[in-house]
């Protein structure tokens, strides 16, 4: 048996945990997968002479996982184009609806 640890920054979610282990399982040779969204890592119990490591990574690149090389992933950049306009001036100012507090009984501490 061999063990491999594989980053995968696009792991960063409970169900990305059970698609990676439901991947790598399907494989023949792979006994045990460990799958962390917070440390962005996989850990594989595998039979080396049925399986091969390259067989494994690409098994994560077709589910949509493909093995980094420990990068955080960035999911979108900020621009002029996507940035929120409430944020103009560095803070975001809200309102609270007196009717929302008044449902809420919240309006009693105040």
């Amino acid at each position: 048996m061999a063990k491999m640890t594989l980053d995968v920054p696009t792991l960063w979610a409970d169900h990305h945990v059970l698609k990676v282990r439901e991947a790598l399982l399907s494989l023949e040779g792979v006994d045990d997968v460990y799958a962390s969204s917070a440390w962005k890592q996989v850990l594989v119990t595998y039979n080396n002479k049925k399986a091969k490591k390259d067989d494994i990574e690409k098994a994560l690149a077709d589910a949509g996982y493909p093995v980094g090389k420990g990068e955080v992933p960035i999911v979108v950049q900020p621009n002029e184009i996507r940035r929120d306009p409430q944020w103009a001036d560095g803070a975001r100012m809200t309102q609270t609806n007196r009717v929302d507090l008044e449902m809420s009984g919240e309006f009693r501490r105040y």
